[in-house]
This record gives C-alpha cells, sequence and structure tokens, in this order.
C-alpha cells in the first residue's frame, strides 16, 4: 500500500501543457548539478584566497592593472575585489539553495509514507537479505524486542500471526534535517550579501554623530544614517609609557533621534573596549581606534546638579558654551596654569536671563565651588587632557544567529542520520513455524549481530531461509 502511495505521488501525469516542467525538475534534482555547485563553491573559497588576498578595493586594482585592460575588465565585471559578495557568487548560492530543495521535496513522500504507513507483513517485504526459518516461539521473540527498544504489534491473520517490530523510524528524516540546515545556511548567506554592511565612525570627546562612513568594495565612500544619535562622552588612553598605549576605551551613550535631528531620550550607555562591543538595535558598535584631535587640549569638568545629584563629565573646548538648564549656559573663557597658589585654574562665565558673573573652578580644590558658590550647579576641574577621537567599527549582520542556527541543525542532523538506524523485524507463525526477517537501512552489519543475539536469547537458532 505504501509503495502504491509512492508511485502515485512520484509519477507525474502526462500532459502536453506541462512536458517544459519535467526536464527542468529533472534538471534541479540532479546529483550533476549538486557536484557542480558545490566544485563550484570550492573553487570559488580557492580563488577568494589567491584574487584579492589583502581585500584591497577597486582604486588601488585599477592602479595595479592600469596596462592590462583585460585583467581589469575582469575585476570589474565578475567583481573579483569583492568575490564573495559577487553576484555570481549568490547565484551560485541561489542554484545549490534550489537543488537542495528540489531533491528535498522529490524523497520528501516516499521517507514520509515509508514512516507513516510501513508494510507490517513478512509476505509482502522484498529483497530482506536476513530472512530466516525455523521452530520458535513469537511470544520470546515479542518479549525480547520490546526490551531491545522496539515498538511491537502483533494480529492474527488465516490461522497465523504476523509481527511487526521497528525502531528508530525518525532517523529517516536525519537527512532532511541536515537538507534544512545547509538551505538555512544559504539562506543566511544570502541575507547578509544583500543587508549586512560595515563601516566607520570618527567621534570626539563630548561630539556625537548620527551617521558613520561606509566604504563599497569598489573603494568609494558614502555616509549612511544610524537611525540614533551616539555620544562619546569620553576617552580614555592607558599607556605603559609616553608614546606606548595601554588600552583604551570609550564612554558612549545611545539616544533617540529626534525629527530634528537633535537627541532625544537615552536608549543605551555602555563603556567599550577592544572586545567589549556594544550593540543595540542590531547594530554593533566596536572600539577600533582613535587619534588625537586637532583642537589641542581639553578641560575636563564633572557638573553636579545639587537638586538631583546627578553628575556628568563634559570635556570643554576654550570659548564653548554648555547649557545645563533651560536658558542657563556656562562659557569657559580662561585658563591659568597656576592661579593664586591653587594650581591649574579655568574661569567660567554663567549667563541666565541676559545677566552674566565668572568665577573660577579650581584642580586642587574638588568641591570647593559646590560648597561656596549659591548655584544649583556645581563645578569641579580634573585638569586639561589631551583631546582624542575615538574611531569606532559599526557593523550590522543579520545573518550571523541565521547561520548559527543552520550549524545547530547541521549538527542534530548529522547526528540523526549517522548515529541512529531504521531497524525493522517481522516475524509469521503458523503451524508451529516461525518465518522471520529484518532489514536497517544503515550499518547492517552492527543490526546482524543483533539479530543473531535475538534468535540466540530466545533459545531457538533459525537457520537462514533456502
Amino acid at each position: 500500500m505504501a509503495e502504491a502511495a509512492v508511485s502515485e505521488v512520484a509519477v507525474l501525469p502526462e500532459s502536453t501543457e506541462r512536458t517544459w516542467i519535467e526536464p527542468i525538475w529533472r534538471f534541479f534534482c540532479s546529483l550533476k548539478l549538486t557536484l557542480a555547485n558545490l566544485l563550484g563553491l570550492f573553487l570559488a573559497m580557492v580563488a577568494g584566497t589567491f584574487v584579492n588576498p589583502s581585500n584591497a578595493p577597486l582604486t588601488e586594482i585599477q592602479s595595479a592593472f592600469r596596462d592590462k585592460p583585460l585583467v581589469l575588465a575582469a575585476y570589474k565585471y565578475f567583481e573579483l575585489y569583492d568575490l564573495f559578495h559577487a553576484w555570481w557568487f549568490t547565484l551560485l548560492l541561489l542554484s545549490l539553495a534550489l537543488n537542495l530543495i528540489a531533491c528535498s521535496i522529490e524523497r520528501l513522500p516516499r521517507i514520509w509514507y515509508l514512516v507513516r504507513d510501513p508494510e507490517k507483513r513478512l509476505d509482502r517485504v522484498k529483497g530482506l537479505r536476513m530472512r530466516m526459518n525455523g521452530a520458535g516461539d513469537l511470544a520470546a521473540l515479542s518479549t525480547d524486542l520490546k526490551e531491545r527498544g522496539y515498538a511491537v504489534q502483533t494480529a492474527e491473520r488465516d490461522g497465523g500471526i504476523d509481527l511487526f517490530a521497528e525502531r528508530g523510524r525518525y532517523s529517516r528524516f536525519g537527512v532532511w534535517v541536515v537538507h534544512l540546515s545547509l538551505l538555512i545556511v544559504l539562506g543566511g548567506g544570502i541575507v547578509g550579501r544583500l543587508t549586512a554592511f560595515e563601516g566607520t565612525a570618527l567621534i570626539g570627546q563630548g561630539d556625537d554623530t548620527d551617521s558613520f562612513l561606509v566604504r563599497s568594495p569598489d573603494g568609494t565612500e558614502m555616509k549612511r544614517k544610524l537611525g540614533f544619535i551616539v555620544r562619546c562622552d569620553d576617552f580614555r588612553l592607558k599607556e605603559f609609557e609616553p608614546g606606548r598605549p595601554k588600552s583604551y576605551e570609550s564612554d558612549l551613550r545611545i539616544f533617540e533621534r529626534l525629527p530634528d535631528g537633535s537627541a532625544g531620550r537615552e536608549l543605551a550607555k555602555q563603556t567599550i573596549a577592544v572586545n567589549t562591543p556594544l550593540r543595540h538595535a542590531g547594530i554593533t558598535l566596536y572600539q577600533a581606534s582613535y587619534q588625537q584631535g586637532e583642537d589641542g587640549s581639553r578641560a575636563a569638568m564633572t557638573i553636579t546638579d545639587k537638586t538631583t545629584g546627578h553628575s556628568r563629565q563634559v570635556m570643554w573646548r576654550g570659548g564653548e558654551t554648555v547649557e545645563v538648564a533651560d536658558g542657563l549656559t556656562y562659557k569657559a573663557t580662561d585658563y591659568q596654569d597656576d592661579f593664586a597658589g591653587q594650581g591649574p585654574a579655568v574661569q567660567l562665565e554663567r549667563s541666565e536671563d541676559g545677566h552674566a558673573s565668572t568665577f573660577w573652578v579650581f584642580s586642587k580644590a574638588p568641591g570647593f565651588d559646590a560648597r561656596n558658590r549659591g548655584d544649583r550647579f556645581g563645578f569641579d576641574f580634573g585638569g586639561l587632557r589631551p583631546s582624542y577621537a575615538t574611531g569606532l567599527q559599526i557593523a550590522r549582520d543579520p545573518s550571523t544567529p541565521i547561520v548559527y542556527l543552520g550549524c545547530f541543525f547541521l549538527f542534530a542532523g548529522t547526528l540523526i542520520a549517522f548515529a541512529t538506524s531504521h531497524k525493522r523485524v517481522w516475524a509469521r507463525a503458523e503451524g508451529g513455524q516461525l518465518s522471520m526477517g529484518a532489514a536497517a537501512h544503515r550499518n547492517p552489519d552492527s543490526f546482524r549481530r543483533e539479530v543473531e543475539e535475538v534468535c540466540a536469547k530466545i533459545g531457538i537458532p533459525l537457520a537462514p531461509a533456502q
């Protein structure tokens, strides 16, 4: 019955209107296409090692092959400067995906019917290599098979009893899980090809940005919006000795970008360092580099709201105005290395409702301003620091979790396909005689030893059928 059902599904009806479907279907189900796709992927990976190993942009390649127009034309047309994102490599992945889908669809009905409606009568099973006859006890056979984890079914028919036992029938779908995993990995590769990006941004201390630079494989650069605002509150460089950097890190905050381009509510806050990135909205911000700013040193100033107790640090440029509340601003107007024996000091100008006043903040007297000046905000001067800009690598690759999921299914499918086996045993007891047959779709030698153990345990060795 199962074989009849399979044949009904597998055979396409003869129709002149569908004659073109059959060769196309056979082409995508072909093992030759699978081998060709795998060979193409192998050659592409080999080529990726030698064609452009340093990932040089197209502009550099144009300079190198200026006198070789054919080579340069090949680089441009086949996008060899970015081989794994080339159009033909994407088509190769798509071809392999369609090949896997077609092969899976073609084989699914047979496996499904074999698992759902197995043949349970020994006299209808053909081609068994292990088929034996002899005197034996069907009840003892049934008990032993159950102890081994087999699902056993018996049925009376024509004065005898049929037995059917099987174990591991779902191992038939291991290959399907492998196919599914490969499709997930290929899909992840295509998604990454179409949607992933990587760029850089350089943000000075106290500055922010809502965009970053993306360099395309051909060497051109373009600005791309982030969808939010990134602010660098502080950058810290630690050195073994002057000129020998030890480590560096940045204090970043992410704000909602309002329609007018200004910063809204705070969405995330984190100190990032090498190998400690900040992730937000599917985008990862890596600490990649730094460089000294062109505007010289800045004053490290801590502003404390005495009403709420909240403090924030500002890297203040000379002449820069900072608004700390509605209508209340402060401006750095002067600096002295030693003010009246109090060490380095910064003069700030306070402006509110058109009224201005000035005061000094001393680096050697933390908390002095907050204790002695009747103002809502108190200032502490942490000294002059070199101005740095943090270099961020900004990347998004939505294919990564997809590929990880595919790898998980690949491991599971491989384990199912190679570590398990669909084992079946048929038996017929009639007139004091026992006929028996057995088959396994994988590891037949190991299964043969198991069948021999079963026969020995029930106490009656069964001779192979003649």
